[in-house]
């Protein structure tokens, strides 16, 4: 915590550090970027799995069971085998939609699910159906909110039968297995924000060019474009505790624009006229 401190503390505002910043070995400023970068990660994974995990397991041992309940008919039986569906009820067979959620946007929806194994797929009688799903004997036919159609076939879904005492095994098994899988997803969630942080390496080459033609504009002594990439690695270091900050309070999508201008500030107010800048080896 105090070495983050530190580093935020330093890459935030402090002109003289930022002029020792060339001096210093590319394989320290790597080391103090990924110690930001884990510790980041960390706190990210903490809040995020605090609010995320109890819901998860809520729905899992709570909503699905019931979910299948009110939406899968007990009495409904699909069999898929050798590329083709069929079903154990009267054609066309409606499962009714709750309206919940955003329905497309050329039709008003109706149905969860149309199951008809005797026609094949026809657009006029989908429109008809007014359905977000379409099972015939060789497609299952579905659209997104915006209305868009796309058509996958039976023969790329695994082969067995499915009713509703199925799926609710499948929950019980996914309940049964939460002690190991919400373990997996906390670790999963730390590894892919650290794989984020650490994409933030790739724009750098771009920011990079940035400070050095701030350098420039500020008059201060030559800077090689490596030691411009190593003040750019502490300089964006604010930027990403504020987009952090931002993502845990809510604010799931920050512009682009926003860490630009943030770090242009920190590089700006660091980099003084005329201030003494080496350009010593990496």
């Amino acid at each position: 915590m105090k070495t983050f401190l530190k580093i935020f503390k330093d890459s935030a505002y402090n002109p003289f550090f930022y002029t020792t910043i060339p001096s210093i070995p590319a394989k320290k400023v790597f080391k103090d970027y990924f110690k930001i970068a884990v510790f980041l990660s960390f706190v990210m994974t903490l809040v995020f799995s605090a609010f995320l995990v109890p819901r998860g397991v809520s729905f899992v041992k709570d909503d699905a069971p019931m979910l299948v309940k009110e939406y899968y008919p007990s009495e409904l039986e699909i069999n898929i085998e050798k590329g083709q569906a069929s079903a154990n009820v009267p054609m066309p067979y409606f499962i009714p939609a709750k309206h919940e959620g955003t329905p497309p946007a050329n039709s008003q929806i109706e149905n969860i699910l149309v199951i008809d194994t005797e026609n094949n797929f026809d657009t006029k009688k989908f429109d008809e159906y007014k359905t977000y799903a379409l099972l015939t004997k060789t497609d299952l036919v579905t659209q997104d909110s915006s209305g868009s159609i796309t058509i996958k076939s039976v023969n790329t879904l695994p082969s067995g039968v499915i009713n509703q005492d199925k799926l609710l095994s499948w929950v019980g098994k996914v309940d049964g297995a939460l002690v190991y899988v919400v373990p997996v997803v906390i670790l999963l969630m730390f590894v892919l924000f650290f794989l984020g942080y650490s994409l933030y390496l790739i724009p750098l080459f771009f920011f990079a060019l940035i400070t050095f033609l701030i350098s420039w504009v500020k008059k201060a002594p030559t800077l090689t474009y490596g030691n411009a990439y190593k003040i750019s690695m502490y300089a964006i270091v604010p930027s990403l505790v504020l987009k952090s900050f931002l993502n845990m309070v809510g604010f799931l999508f920050v512009p682009p624009y926003l860490t630009l201008f943030v770090f242009l500030l920190v590089v700006s107010l660091n980099m003084r006229e005329n201030q003494t800048l080496t350009s010593s080896a990496q």
